[in-house]
This record gives C-alpha cells, structure tokens and sequence, in this order.
C-alpha cells in the first residue's frame, strides 16, 4: 500500500421504501505521486518577516514595530497593496509620516497605526519591515487526478506566526532533491531541493489544513492505483513511495493507528518507519515529505 492513503468514502446512504440502502460510489483511480515539487503561494498583500534597520541622517535605525512575523500587510491606509512595488509606490504619495496598516493576522483583520522614516541617502519614507510577495517551499506529490489536479503535503504551509498563507495565486515548479536535514528526537528534519527552472509546471489554487492543492500543465502518468476506502486502512505493514535523493522510491513503514474519521482532520493516521534505507538518509518522516 503506497504512502498516497486516499481517505475518500465510497458509499452513501439513501432512503429505500423507509429503510437504508448502501450504494457504492463509482470505482475511482488516480496516479501515485511520491516525487518533489517547489511550490510558491502569493496571498493578498505582502507578508512581514519582521523589522528591518533603515539608515538615517542619525544612524543605523532599528524601529521597534507593531507587527509580527507572519502579519499580511493588505492595505497602507485607503489603498490596497499587493505586491513590494505598491508599497513603494504609496509611501511616496504619502504626505505625512505617520500610516494606517490594514494587517491580516491569521483570521483576524487589524488597522495598525504606523510612523514611518525616512531613509537618509534616497530621502524616501520607509515602514521599517522586511517584507516579501511570497512563501516557497518543497512538497512531495501524493497523488495526481486524470486531468492532472493534485493534491501534496497533507498539511498546510503556514506562516511564521503559525496561521496558513491564505492562497490567492501559487505555482508549481519542477524540483530537485540535494539532501536531507535528518529529523532527532524534539526537532523535525526537513528536505532539501531547489527549483529546477523557473517556468512553473503548474499552478496552486488551495491551501488547507489537509494540503495543497493545485494542477499541472501536463505530467508524467506513471502507475495508476484504485482509491482506498478509509475503512480499508487498519494497523499493519504498509510502504510509502518518497524522493530523498535523486528517484522515487518505495520504503517500508508500520501503521500503529489509523483513525475511521468522520470529519475532516489532518491527524488520521500515526505510522512509523521501518525501512532501514530510510531511516539511515532522513531518521524518520521528515517536514516535505
């Protein structure tokens, strides 16, 4: 059984002459995935990482800011910004110096007041933050529809103050696998991969408590397995398909617990690694896989 454990529910119940009849869903296939991808997702707004020092006609300013690593800087004033070059471009229509930030902080929305300086070399006003369009990471495919939508992860990619990036735009990319941090006890390792060109290969339109969601352009249709009901996955040996170096490959693992949900949750399942192949590249199940 590959690591692509599809909790989908293959019946339904419907009323037949005042009783209950099972009637089983269509059969469904879909490609197993196990291969990297880079991913970038774009929310509305542009995303703090935090305070950056400006230099002034009195020194080196480091502001103390009223922003938080992770803050969706959505709107300075009455305007809306999306992107670096907006911000720019409203500081400098800015008569005074002091702005109203409309900030997104997970699910709530903030106006916070804001004095700005102004940078001694170039004259212009500055927010004092370090602020990007983006987020990009490394994700591993787990499966891929006939029409080419995915889905990868099984856990959101979130922000640094723990809040999901809330996808406006995102991209896929073709991705190469260098190495691994491995995981020890109390700390998650992580892969390692680097965009192999910069056309994206597809595009993103979800990010969710159960993954990322997108579709390719076009991909490579490789083995086509039938979609498990979750009543079908019950503790016992299992593998998982997963790129640690340079190819996808199968590895063995243990499920200890597998949870018959009956709603949505990102705790399903609790396995563990037997494959002494991996254990030896990664320790374990490690962050991008």
């Amino acid at each position: 059984m590959a690591c692509c454990l599809l909790f989908v529910f293959l019946c339904h119940t419907f009323p037949v002459g005042g009783a209950f009849a099972a009637v089983a869903s269509p059969t469904r296939f879909v490609y197993v995935g196990g291969f990297p991808i880079g991913l970038t997702i774009e929310p509305k707004g542009v995303i703090v990482v935090g305070a950056a020092p400006v230099e002034t006609e009195l020194g080196n300013v480091i502001p103390q800011v009223p922003l938080e690593n992770g803050d969706i800087i959505e709107r300075i004033d009455t305007t809306e910004v999306n992107n670096v070059e907006d911000v720019h471009a409203v500081l400098r229509e800015t008569e005074g110096m002091t702005v109203v930030l409309g900030v997104r902080r997970g699910t709530a929305f903030l106006e916070i007041p804001l004095g700005l300086i102004r940078e001694d070399m170039t004259g212009e006003k500055r927010l004092g933050l370090q602020i990007r369009e983006s987020v990009a990471g490394v994700g591993t495919v787990t499966y891929v529809k006939e029409d080419g939508s995915f889905g990868c992860l099984g856990h959101p990619i979130v922000l640094g103050n723990g809040s999901m990036v809330p996808c406006v735009t995102g991209a896929a990319f073709a991705c190469n696998i260098l190495g691994c941090n491995k995981g020890v006890r109390g700390r998650a390792g992580e892969l390692k991969g680097a965009f192999a060109g910069s056309v994206p290969i597809g595009t993103l339109y979800k990010n969710c408590k159960s993954g990322v969601y997108g579709k390719f352009g076009q991909f490579t249709r490789g083995e086509q397995v039938e979609v498990a009901g979750r009543k079908s996955v019950a503790p016992g040996k299992a593998t998982i398909l997963a790129t640690v170096g340079d190819k996808t490959e199968e590895y063995g693992i243990e499920i200890i617990k597998a949870n018959a949900q009956n709603t949505v949750s990102d705790k399903s399942l609790i396995l563990r690694v037997t494959d002494k192949r991996l254990l030896s590249l990664t320790g374990g199940i490690v962050q991008g896989m």
